[in-house]
């Protein structure tokens, strides 16, 4: 077991200790040199682990009600924090630590630290993040961890200290594995993974976006049209009453949220990352301090800084290599994560802060130099971009009166259930993909490019 450092940074609350899996041991036999031949064992908890890190997450997001305002906590072991934030904490906020902390070890993760604001509370993981909303959370795990084992774990305690009987909506995504073999059993294939959600949520719908043979992404939904839960991992079918749908609410990914929050979600997944630029992802790189000073170094120097200079940022430097970042700002949590290795090297980037005096993500021109200004900080080959726009969500008018490059009209823009604009040329990069789904509840638009050497 590793002692982490008990100081903080940026806000952010250090866990007393964490296991051996946060070491991030590396077989490297120059660690001056700052360049492994093979990727570290951070982040797998198998015997038979090869040295071949499997960045690209799995990522889960599960709803129990519509908006923050709709979830009130019913359980008699309420969280009683004594931070600033304890009396803007309800619902799921207030779900005893150890209880997360509980679920978390049967996904084979540990929480580093976490960092809280009015709206959302954040961990850090050993492998990635776990989001904690009143109403919903959303947790993006990395290597060889077993997330979707957690969900009859997360709709218990969903029941127990929230009183709900089922998911209002689930959502689960993964860009395709580099080493699926190095899997546990259950996700070493999209299809298992899919029967095991189905055997749980039996409406629920996988799909496959881009092509099969090269980079794509799955994305398995359930929900909220959906009116029953089975219980066949863990009992009978429950009647999962509607929740309203009558306001102007807009989503994450597609269910309706809280209307200060932003209805659109960008994610950035790169492979191939620039080796010079990954320097800094190393100890000794950027820091030669390891955890909170060394993530605060990287951040810093590496331009993550920049992106949202006004969030408060949670970030940890592994060792001997590796990099993590939690941000909020607002009601909205942006998350970076990177694998530097050269062989296996992988970074993500994904938020849903919008609007409110930062960059307004309707606007494909803002979509746009994120991607770049994201892309400048890692140098990718390989970049795939999704971008979630919940239906009956309006425009904001400043956006919708824009005179669009692609010339759609501005009326088109004002309709509250308008498709996301196509995306705009990436500086650099050459776009080899590009798909729009249309949803009952939401748009997604898809995207796949390749850096123009």
């Amino acid at each position: 077991m590793m002692q982490l450092s008990s100081p903080t940074a940026g806000g952010a609350q250090y866990a007393v200790s964490a296991t051996g899996n946060n070491q991030r041991e590396s077989q490297a036999e120059n660690i001056q040199s700052l360049c492994t031949p093979t990727c570290s064992t951070n982040g797998t908890h198998s015997d038979g682990y090869t040295g071949a890190f499997e960045g690209p997450e799995k990522l889960l997001e599960m709803w129990f009600a519509a908006d923050a305002g709709m979830a009130h906590h019913v359980g008699s072991d309420a969280h009683i924090s004594s931070d600033e934030w304890a009396e803007h904490r309800t619902g799921l906020r207030l779900v005893p630590r150890t209880v997360w902390s509980d679920m978390l070890d049967m996904v084979h993760c540990q929480v580093l630290s976490t960092l809280s604001n009015a709206h959302i509370d954040s961990y850090l993981l050993s492998e990635s993040s776990f989001f904690v909303y009143p109403h919903k959370l959303v947790l993006k795990t990395c290597g060889t961890t077993t997330l979707l084992y957690a969900i009859p774990r997360i709709l218990s305690i969903a029941r127990e200290h929230l009183g709900a009987m089922c998911a209002h909506q689930v959502f689960y995504s993964r860009k395709n594995f580099m080493y699926p073999d190095q899997q546990e059993e259950l996700h070493q294939s999209w299809a298992k993974e899919v029967a095991y959600l189905d055997a749980l949520f039996p409406d629920g719908a996988a799909y496959l976006i881009g092509k099969t043979n090269r980079d794509h992404w799955h994305v398995y939904l359930s929900g909220p049209e959906s009116e029953t839960v089975s219980n066949s991992l863990a009992g009978s079918p429950v009647l999962c009453p509607q929740m309203s749908r009558s306001s102007s609410q807009s989503t994450v990914h597609g269910v309706m949220q809280s209307s200060t929050s932003s209805d659109i979600t960008v994610e950035i997944l790169m492979t191939g990352l620039d080796a010079e630029r990954m320097r800094l992802m190393y100890l000794g790189g950027a820091s030669t301090e390891e955890g909170a000073a060394g993530g605060a170094a990287v951040e810093r120097l590496s331009g993550i800084s920049d992106i949202y200079p006004n969030a408060a940022t949670d970030s940890y430097l592994f060792t001997p290599c590796g990099f993590s970042l939690n941000g909020l700002q607002g009601d909205g949590y942006f998350t970076i994560h990177v694998t530097p290795e050269p062989h296996c090297s992988y970074a993500s980037f994904e938020t849903n802060v919008s609007g409110s005096g930062v960059r307004d993500l309707h606007d494909p021109q803002a979509t746009k130099h994120l991607v770049e200004q994201v892309t400048r900080v890692f140098g990718p080959k390989f970049v795939t971009v999704t971008v979630f726009k919940a239906r009956a969500a309006e425009a904001p008018q400043s956006v919708a009166d824009n005179a669009w490059e692609n010339g759609v009209k501005d009326g088109l823009a004002k309709t509250a259930d308008a498709a996301p604009l196509s995306f705009a040329p990436v500086d650099g990069y050459k776009a080899m993909d590009r798909v729009l789904y249309e949803f009952d509840h939401y748009w997604l638009r898809y995207a796949y490019y390749i850096r123009a050497d």
